[in-house]
């Protein structure tokens, strides 16, 4: 795992070994899963943020979600082949991480 990748995982609260395949269970990220987990990190910087004022007049930012053609760019220069059903999946895990963004 590279030091970029460590310190994604880091960021999303993923342990730093979260990649790896762990043979006692199913600990960490199943390996079917981890060509999304790894795209998305890929792309993990790349989210279309709105800066929000809330009613109370506090700032704060909300999630749209990950920016197309920035997220396209990336993988692209990462080197990852994106496939429709890669794509779906990494949506997927956008999805879950919008919310979760957006929750705070």
């Amino acid at each position: 795992m590279s030091d970029a990748e460590a310190e994604e995982c880091a960021f999303w609260g993923l342990p730093a070994d979260a990649l790896q395949h762990r043979d006692e269970g199913h600990e960490g990220v199943w390996p079917e899963h981890v060509p999304a987990v790894e795209a998305f990190l890929a792309i993990g910087d790349q989210w279309d943020i709105l800066q929000i004022t809330s009613p109370m007049g506090a700032p704060g930012l909300h999630y749209r979600g990950l920016d197309p053609l920035r997220a396209e760019a990336s993988l692209r220069l990462a080197g990852i082949e994106m496939t429709p059903k890669l794509w779906a999946e990494v949506r997927a895990i956008e999805q879950g991480a919008r919310d979760a963004l957006n929750a705070h």
